[in-house]
């Protein structure tokens, strides 16, 4: 079948908000939209270590402005939406079943967002499914959601 062209939600409700995005973030169709919010309370992707990942960005394959906060994104904040996601390595569909119900981190390499499914030190992901298009690398696919257990919320004081 071959690799997916672009990712995003396959199921669950959407409340989606619009945020300025920070300077010359990069989102790829190949790869997840989770995002957090940098220092200056602009959205930038989720890389590996983040906790406070405040939800996935509807956009398509592009580049924000090197302003900060001169682009702006529409991000679903709904906690039970889940979203397909690629990984970074093949597995068969046997280690795939085996996933499910775990957590897992993310990562980001060459501005393309996986689920890390080798990693569980942060449990930002909930894998609550898989797909299996092919065995070779990138025909398989996650399907996440935010982990609740370990969503972390700022106080306003």
């Amino acid at each position: 079948m071959g690799q997916i062209a672009k990712y995003g939600q396959v199921q669950g409700p959407e409340t989606n908000i619009e945020y300025e995005v920070g300077a010359s973030v990069v989102f790829k169709h190949l790869g997840g939209a989770f995002v957090q919010m940098d220092a200056n309370q602009r959205v930038i992707i989720a890389v590996a270590g983040v906790t406070d990942i405040i939800g996935w960005a509807l956009t398509g394959d592009f580049t924000a402005s090197a302003t900060a906060g001169n682009t702006k994104v529409a991000v679903n904040t709904a906690v039970d939406a889940v979203y397909e996601m690629p990984l970074d390595a093949a597995r068969t569909e046997t280690q795939l079943n085996a996933l499910v119900g775990k957590t897992c981190d993310i990562k980001v390499t060459s501005d393309i967002q996986y689920a890390d499914y080798a990693a569980s030190t942060d449990d930002v992901l909930q894998i609550v499914g898989y797909r299996y298009y092919g065995s070779a690398s990138g025909e398989q696919t996650l399907l996440v959601k935010r982990y609740t257990k370990n969503l972390v919320f700022a106080g306003v004081v």
